[in-house]
């Protein structure tokens, strides 16, 4: 082992220890109690006032419109004038920190950095976001934040992960975060070296482009998709799929597809593909944050000073982001964005009104991100209140967790966000928080490594 492997072992080793009893500290019982606050349990049922939620074990265990009794070792909480919602999901992500993934911001030619890495899903957590799904990243560094989230070693919300995306030879995201699989039958080589990494949801590229500024590259062939999903089926792994038209998501889905990794945007979805999805039931992330950010880079990287980037992002972040700003109006990306994002969000609102079942994903890296998906989907002509459930319990149908996350339901696990204010009036009010649990354990937002945080003279 060279000198910079031991140097990051050990100040890993330091990070986790420090995490470790940063996460103790916040423990206060085993058991709280919500009192007289109204109930939006993210089902899509409208707001419930003056309601009693118990929680046990890190579970909810009683919900009721009358006072609930509790023994002298609970935490109480006044909910009177607030409103309660499940934590909420950002279900694509490529976590900053893992090295030079080509798409996201600031990690161009970077070494893997775990602190980096930390840092960000601090503020997810500190904008009630507890739990993620990273789409695809460098898979030692995303799989052991992963795995030391779920030992409890560090304060992070949940991380599900892909690892490595599977793509095809000379097509999109083959890469360090990317494998160009190989054809059948030596693909099960590539499979099985990627099972082995446990992945929550496995990704695959299906993208040929040759639309706007970006020229036509190989894809993955639909014969060989199909038997790679059979075969992760087959060994009980779900899969996702990128895609950007509707013939491409028509091929995934007869494929067998489980979700689709974006709405497909590169024009009017007819009725017929509308009606297949919402039928189907077919998770469909909205990812309309990614083409706002990069349509926003056209005037600049302003965004990145506004209070909510401030917050949870290095101070730095802006002149690396303009690396990326300049890489893109080189490539024409934010034209063509801005070009083809009415039919995103057209064919995102489409969806939904025929009963379909859209997810919040941002494709992006920090959780203002994430609020400004929500923003999006609702000028989108979605209500408020079905924008949280877009963000909550259709992430975990997306996961296929729902039977213990995404609700406030009882049996499920006890993650939820307090609001000052009604966010199915007013969608922004998700950023007015009075806190934010963890399987019923509180998270000390002043305690995240973030810039709100610091400190220092």
């Amino acid at each position: 082992m060279n000198y910079r492997l031991k140097f990051q072992a050990l100040f890993c080793a330091l990070l986790a220890v420090a995490a470790t009893a940063t996460f103790a500290a916040t423990r206060s019982s085993d058991s709280v109690l919500i009192e007289g606050v109204t109930l939006i349990d993210g089902t899509g049922r409208p707001p419930q006032p003056n309601m009693w939620v118990l929680i046990e074990t890190g579970r909810f265990a009683r919900i009721s419109d009358k006072p609930l009794r509790a023994d002298r070792r609970i935490t109480r909480v006044d909910g009177r004038g607030k409103f309660l919602i499940p934590g909420m999901m950002d279900v694509h992500i490529h976590l900053l920190g893992g090295g030079a993934w080509r798409d996201s911001s600031a990690q161009s030619e970077l070494p893997v950095d775990y602190d980096v890495g930390l840092r960000t899903l601090h503020g997810f957590l500190y904008y009630g976001f507890t739990t993620v799904y990273d789409a695809g990243n460098n898979p030692q560094f995303i799989t052991a934040l992963r795995d030391r989230e779920r030992r409890g070693e560090i304060v992070s919300p949940r991380l599900f992960t892909t690892g490595r995306l599977l793509s095809y030879p000379g097509s999109w995201s083959v890469g360090y975060a990317g494998i160009g699989v190989r054809d059948w039958p030596d693909t099960i080589v590539d499979l099985d070296a990627q099972i082995a990494l446990q992945p929550d949801v496995q990704k695959i590229t299906y993208e040929a482009m040759g639309v706007g500024p970006n020229p036509l590259v190989k894809s993955l062939p639909k014969e060989l998709m199909r038997q790679m999903i059979e075969y992760l089926h087959a060994r009980g792994v779900r899969t996702t799929a990128h895609v950007s038209n509707e013939q491409m998501a028509r091929d995934a889905i007869a494929a067998g597809i489980d979700s689709l990794a974006h709405v497909p945007a590169t024009g009017v979805l007819t009725r017929e593909f509308v009606e297949l999805v919402a039928a189907k039931r077919l998770p469909i992330q909205t990812s309309l944050a990614v083409f706002d950010e990069i349509i926003a880079m056209r005037e600049g990287v302003e965004f990145l000073r506004t209070p909510e980037y401030r917050a949870v992002v290095d101070p730095r972040e802006p002149e690396v982001r303009e690396q990326a700003r300049q890489r893109y109006l080189k490539l024409g990306w934010s034209d063509w964005f801005a070009a083809i994002y009415p039919y995103a969000a057209r064919n995102l609102q489409r969806i939904h009104a025929a009963g379909g079942l859209l997810v919040l994903g941002t494709d992006r890296t920090f959780a203002p991100a994430a609020q400004r998906e929500l923003e999006l989907v609702v000028a989108a002509g979605i209500s408020p209140l079905d924008a949280l459930r877009i963000a909550t319990l259709n992430g975990a149908i997306f996961l296929g967790r729902e039977a213990e996350l995404g609700s406030i339901e009882p049996g499920k696990l006890a993650d939820m966000v307090l609001l000052n204010a009604d966010p199915t009036r007013d969608i922004r009010n998700v950023r007015d928080i009075a806190g934010v649990w963890k399987a019923g354990t509180p998270i000390d937002r002043t305690a995240l490594q973030l810039p709100i945080n610091d400190r220092r003279p």
